[in-house]
């Protein structure tokens, strides 16, 4: 058989690497392909998801796929995984021609690969362009082009292009936590991170106190100020393309309505819980259980300069109370700044 290989870390896989073994079967007529995650990967000083959660994701990437398959190879070594070690075993193991696929980013830096000079004579390098842009090379790899994919695991980490991901994969992503810390934190400033995430866990506590779904209520915590820091020009863009009555509330005030819109159409978050609390969290001007839960975590922020205990118990034994409560202290607060 003909087999295409295609390695990597796939943290997290995505229709770049999908479209890479399509590419692979239409252009290279091979019989199969072979999606192997590393374990360690040398020229990356990062730590990885764990193995256990990129080959899951992996295995619901190809599953619509015939001819993909999972190689679990380089995962039962210890050590690094360098790519001549591999092909030495796969030959060993197998009787077919392989093809070694790789992208332009690879291809960028083959001359760092352990023995470049013999991988080349132990199968055929591919490398498939992502971009339009195809590296020059003094090594034997053959060079294809392919549909523009735009998208690198790196951009999907920071909460990037998520729309490059199947949705099987997003599920998996937001059902396992993976990454989502970092698509706040690279929206926000360091304060603003630390704040969103005491209150995503209270979120959790208050949630788990009044049996509601600790998850739906952790992703309306962590994301509740995602839009705190996007600039007032853009912010109005937003207001008035999605709520343009709401623009007569005071600028600090938009940071919900808008973040509400953000967690639909950038994250892909399709829950109307988790959208109705953040659109509501400012104001607290609805009493859907989760919109609670949030207004008071947000005023009860235990990072907060003034003592927050008592509230958080009245919020864990009745949470309705609790609400009536804070929005209350937060009324007379406010009367106070006149």
């Amino acid at each position: 058989m003909r087999i295409a290989i295609i390695g990597g870390s796939f943290d997290p896989i995505h229709y770049g690497h999908i479209h890479m073994g399509l590419e692979s079967i239409k252009q290279l007529k091979v019989d199969e392909v072979w999606f192997m995650p590393t374990k360690i990967t040398p020229l990356k000083d990062r730590e990885l998801t764990s193995v256990e959660d990129r080959v899951s994701m992996i295995k619901l990437a190809i599953e619509p796929y015939a001819n993909f398959k999972l190689c679990t190879l380089e995962l039962e070594r210890e050590e690094k995984s360098y790519t001549i070690d591999t092909l030495r075993e796969l030959k060993k193991r197998y009787k077919h021609e392989f093809y070694w696929i790789i992208g332009n980013d690879q291809l960028e830096q083959f001359d760092r690969w352990k023995d470049p000079e013999k991988l080349v004579k132990m199968a055929q390098f591919v490398c498939f362009d992502r971009d339009h842009m195809l590296t020059k090379t003094s090594y034997d790899i053959k060079r294809l082009h392919m549909e523009c994919m735009p998208v690198s695991s790196s951009e999907i980490r920071m909460g990037n292009k998520l729309n490059y991901l199947p949705s099987k994969v997003l599920d998996y992503i937001y059902a396992n936590r993976l990454y989502v810390k970092e698509f706040v934190a690279n929206r926000v400033p360091e304060h603003r991170y630390r704040h969103s995430l005491s209150v995503a866990n209270l979120c959790e506590e208050f949630a788990r106190n009044n049996g509601l779904d600790v998850n739906v209520a952790y992703y309306i915590g962590l994301f509740h100020d995602v839009c705190k820091a996007m600039p007032k020009d853009r912010m109005l863009c937003w207001i008035k393309a999605i709520c343009p009555e709401n623009e007569k509330y005071a600028p600090p005030v938009w940071h919900g309505f808008v973040g509400a819109e953000v967690v639909d159409r950038i994250f892909y978050i399709k829950d109307w819980r988790i959208k109705n609390a953040i659109y509501h969290h400012v104001l607290g001007t609805s009493t859907d259980p989760y919109a609670m839960a949030v207004f008071c975590a947000d005023k009860l922020d235990p990072l907060r300069d003034y003592d927050t205990s008592k509230g958080i118990q009245l919020c864990k034994q009745d949470l309705y109370k609790g609400f009536l409560k804070v929005k209350e202290d937060n009324e007379r607060y406010l009367q106070k700044g006149k």
